[in-house]
């Protein structure tokens, strides 16, 4: 290998260990958050921060959709005009953050009702932390489409480490819903506020060039928020159609699963604006997808090992013993939603259209299926949970494979 290739090599993996290291930090916090809350709050209470944090994940696709957008737009941007580019996708970012928390406001009685949650707080202040949110996901988008990855990594950490000391923080301070969600908002802020610092120096921006980031946000927003509602159905389904019990173990299980979800982000993020700059290069993406199903593998051979360690960490062995022998599916349920999750941003960076539909048929596929089987009783109790976790994982992969196949005969054309 060439003295150039060795310093290029070098410099990837240094970018990728400080932006793994940081969502980790992020996502540990998260989880410590949630761990917290669990501990901290009565059942009832922790299901209402639970539904808000849910509200939060879906209202957050629009910050990963801004996310995407400038990660592609400045990964492909050549020439001069990139401070007005990105301050074309800030102002896009406000805008969308002022929009969503207004209607967030107006829908306040609406999330009371349907949540069942009594406290006006803690419903009014989901519109700002989603704001906060949602304006986050325009600068992460800049500083990942600049190959910033150092600054990337801080507005990560921080984003975590806000929900984690400030939230978490609040709940040992008064374990209530009201002083929880005060914690989430005020560390949603933090993120946003060093992201605003860090991206100081954008202007220029025309009004046409931040209706095209508008326009292009809408397109990638519909994909992934097909893919979060694909993601995140399972849970409704095992709700509706196994018994409370059995819901609940399916529930916990869900837990292995998203952390092997979110394990290989880190990979997603590094790779996307590349993948945006060469639209169409199947070895670049085939390597990608290897290396997120690789941190798979790692994680399945995980569950496998330690199982009673595993179900310690979800709620303990007194609750979930049962559960034990089966983390490994939960697992590989993550771990194929993960490599579903790569190949659609692919499709994002490659502008394919047609991914949101395929990703909505699957989810009307996996619907179907879950409730032929477990509708009509064909399984039930442990059973019953083996077996949706089993479609769900068959119904990613297919999808990984269909959508790939799509994209390499786009680039083929």
């Amino acid at each position: 290998m060439s003295t150039t290739g060795q310093r290029t090599r070098g410099a990837f993996l240094r970018s990728a260990t400080v932006v793994a290291v940081a969502m980790a930090i992020m996502n540990v916090a998260a989880y410590g958050f949630t761990l917290i809350g669990s501990r901290r709050l009565m059942p009832e209470q922790f299901g209402a921060i639970t539904a808000l944090l849910g509200l939060l994940l879906i209202g957050n696709v629009a910050s990963l959709g801004l996310q995407a957008t400038g990660a592609r737009r400045l990964a492909t941007h050549t020439g001069e005009g990139a401070a007005s580019l990105a301050d074309a996708m800030l102002k896009a970012g406000r805008r969308a953050a002022a929009g969503l928390t207004v209607v967030c406001l107006v829908l306040t009685p609406l999330f009371m009702w349907l949540l069942h949650i009594d406290s006006i707080v803690a419903i009014v202040l989901l519109a700002p932390t989603l704001g906060c949110l949602t304006l986050m996901g325009s600068q992460l988008g800049v500083l990942q489409g600049s190959h910033r990855w150092t600054e990337l990594a801080a507005v990560y950490t921080t984003s975590g480490l806000g929900r984690l000391v400030l939230g978490g923080g609040a709940l040992l301070v008064h374990p209530s819903l009201d002083w929880a969600v005060i914690g989430l908002a005020l560390g949603s802020v933090v993120p946003a506020l060093l992201g605003q610092l860090l991206l100081r120096g954008s202007s220029g921006a025309t009004g046409a060039q931040v209706k095209e980031v508008v326009r292009e946000t809408m397109h990638g927003t519909h994909t992934l928020l097909a893919f979060f509602a694909l993601a995140n159905a399972d849970v409704l389904f095992a709700r509706a159609l196994l018994d409370e019990k059995d819901s609940g173990y399916y529930a916990a299980g869900l837990i292995v699963a998203k952390a092997c979800l979110f394990l290989p982000q880190f990979v997603i993020v590094l790779v996307f604006p590349s993948l945006a700059n060469s639209p169409g290069d199947t070895v670049r993406l085939r390597r990608a997808v290897l290396a997120v199903a690789g941190l798979g593998v790692c994680a399945v051979a995980g569950t496998l090992i330690l199982p009673d360690l595993v179900v310690a960490v979800i709620g303990g062995k007194a609750k979930y013993a049962e559960l034990g022998p089966y983390t490994w599916l939960f697992a590989i349920a993550g771990s194929a939603y993960a490599v579903l999750q790569m190949v659609v941003y692919a499709a994002i960076a490659q502008q394919e259209k047609r991914a949101a539909l395929a990703i909505w048929l699957g989810l009307v596929v996996l619907a179907v299926a879950a409730g032929i089987v477990l509708g009509t009783d064909t399984a039930t109790g442990l059973n019953g949970v083996k077996v949706l976790v089993a479609i769900t994982s068959t119904c990613a992969l297919l999808l990984s494979a269909g959508l790939a196949t799509g994209l390499h005969r786009q680039a083929s054309n």
